[in-house]
């Protein structure tokens, strides 16, 4: 059973306290009839778009975003090019006219996309990007997801204080954000707490071969083996090493640790992926008992009949922490209203209308 690590990060919550300026706009009075959220996706990820879509039905339900219906427009980008969903979002934002962009997914693409964002003024919410140049475009852009230091570290520090691991060898796509990314901040994490790294290999493109990069740890014979890559990649990385029986030291198999990349129903249903007996750190867990985030499983079961993995999780998150912003800045623009306006003169036989509010003060009658 491949196993996996559920990381959090508070930083998420940053686009309720810091964010609300940024859309102010869209609780203004001048409204259009319906609200339109853009939604990017790259690669193989088509699932994402169902947690978002949850998010959005939800809202709907429940009379709108400040009384308004929200319309989902989603794009897939399955050639996964980052200029790809730089076109998408810049039409999403000019022809479809959203007034926030969901995505994307992938790091790589995010912080292409995040400066067009930044240049329009339109608030952005990547889901599973994690690289932390993510939101360097601006004070537009953030992210849903903890970050690759964040996870590089927990993962490290799992390695070696769980799983009792000394030697790693760590194997990378390079010409990726996400990757290299990920990669190094394992790679630091693991030496600072006492770990050595034994091998570092690379590989380019989309090779189905690694049996020059896995004869090279092989003969480091690592306790655990890391690999910085996507779902092909990991697929036949492990097959490959397991049948060549990647082994430590001690003659022991050498175990698999990987990222959030791992978290694909691609991955899991791949027969001649050797996943067994791994570990990765993931978004979210459909196990998990917390009430909310059970109604959240049970629901996306009854709807998809399927389980929702950590990308799809964190696409309804990164929807529902936009509508958060926006009603949390329409609450803050009305009670800053209330309490800068000047106060009413009342005769003795007029008494004020009672404000609600609890920040502003009734005037008195004069």
């Amino acid at each position: 059973m491949y196993k996996f690590l559920i990381l959090v990060s508070l930083s998420v919550l940053l686009l309720i306290y810091v964010g609300c300026d940024n859309i102010q706009k869209v609780v203004t009075s001048e409204q259009e009839p319906t609200v339109k959220i853009g939604f990017v996706v790259a690669g193989e990820r088509v699932t994402y778009p169902n947690g978002a879509e949850m998010a959005v039905t939800e809202i709907n339900q429940r009379g709108g975003l400040l009384g308004m219906p929200v319309e989902l427009i989603g794009h897939i980008n399955k050639e996964a090019m980052p200029e790809v969903s730089v076109q998408i979002a810049e039409r999403l934002i000019v022809e479809d006219e959203i007034i926030a962009l969901i995505g994307p997914n992938r790091s790589s693409h995010a912080v292409e996309v995040g400066p067009v964002a930044q240049r329009y003024g339109i608030p952005m919410v990547t889901t599973t990007a994690t690289n932390p140049n993510v939101t360097n475009a601006g004070d537009f852009v953030f992210m849903a997801s903890f970050t690759d230091s964040f996870q590089g570290a927990v993962m490290a520090q799992f390695a070696i204080e769980d799983l009792d691991i000394t030697t790693a060898a760590v194997i990378t796509r390079k010409g990726d954000l996400y990757t290299e990314g990920i990669a190094e901040f394992f790679a630091l994490n693991f030496s600072k707490l006492g770990g050595e790294i034994v091998a570092n290999e690379f590989y380019e493109g989309n090779p189905s071969d690694f049996t020059a990069q896995l004869t090279s740890i092989a003969a480091a014979k690592p306790d655990a083996l890391f690999t910085a890559g996507f779902v092909q990649d990991i697929a036949f990385i492990t097959q490959q090493a397991r049948a060549m029986s990647l082994q430590n030291e001690a003659g022991e198999p050498t175990i698999f640790l990987g990222a959030d990349s791992w978290d694909s129903t691609l991955l899991f249903d791949n027969e001649d992926a050797e996943v067994e007996g791994s570990f990765f750190s993931g978004h979210f867990s459909p196990d998990t008992n917390e009430p909310t985030a059970r109604a959240f499983v049970d629901a996306y079961e009854s709807i998809y009949e399927s389980t929702p993995t950590g990308g799809v999780a964190v696409s309804y998150d990164a929807v529902k922490l936009l509508f958060e912003a926006v009603e949390r800045q329409a609450v803050s623009t009305l009670m800053k209203s209330v309490s800068n306006s000047p106060p009413r003169k009342t005769t003795s036989a007029q008494r004020p209308s009672p404000v609600t509010t609890k920040t502003a003060t009734q005037p008195k009658a004069q």
